[in-house]
């Protein structure tokens, strides 16, 4: 692997029920909210992505510069979002790579040195995943867990923080040390994005 950071995993693929839209497609600073997810992971040296989208979906004709973006799409977007998880990781394992970030989209993407703390951490010395300092995403995940994810039955249910919690830190679980309020966050429903939307004109007023 070079220095610069795996593919990003973005999950968009369910049925977005709770928000009453496709929450990728919330209209943000000018663009949809998925522009923004990709431009901030470029600006922290990101490259590559799969997005993986409901079935049927259109994806956007035009994507931030320097990004190299495939898509992927779930058939059943009701499914458990193991199912997303797994098509996202047979994906970046058939390329070759031995990590991928998971970032749900309902999540923030972090500021750029978070992706790079835990990124620089997991090289120094290779655990199965990484995670930020509170928990939360991404989540930076090692090639076994990714395996693991690709393997699973896409109507297992099988639960990433589940598998998480099984490893044994910090042999196999490293904890970044960067912190991000984005990490925790869960914009899935409309007043969670109202919320996020009142903070950040709050923020763009200081």
């Amino acid at each position: 692997m070079n220095g610069g950071l795996p593919p990003l995993l973005l999950g968009a693929g369910g049925r977005s029920s709770r928000m009453g839209r496709p929450k990728h497609a919330l209209a943000y600073h000018g663009a949809s909210w998925l522009d923004w997810q990709l431009t901030r992971f470029r600006a922290a040296g990101g490259t590559r992505v799969h997005v993986v989208l409901p079935d049927g979906t259109a994806p956007p004709a035009v994507v931030p510069p320097g990004l190299q973006v495939d898509w992927l799409f779930q058939p059943d977007p009701a499914a458990p979002m193991s199912a997303s998880l797994g098509l996202a990781a047979a994906a970046v394992l058939a390329e070759g790579w031995a990590a991928a970030w998971w970032l749900p989209v309902d999540v923030p993407a972090p500021g750029p040195d978070l992706w790079r703390d835990l990124w620089v951490n997991w090289q120094a010395d290779v655990h199965q995943a990484a995670v930020p300092a509170a928990g939360g995403h991404p989540v930076l995940l090692g090639q076994g867990l990714l395996e693991q994810l690709a393997h699973a039955a896409p109507e297992s249910g099988l639960r990433l923080d589940q598998l998480l919690r099984g490893l044994d830190p910090p042999e196999v679980l490293l904890r970044g040390s960067v912190r991000d309020a984005n990490c925790r966050l869960n914009l899935n429903t409309p007043a969670a994005w109202e919320d996020w939307l009142r903070g950040e004109a709050e923020r763009e007023r200081e």
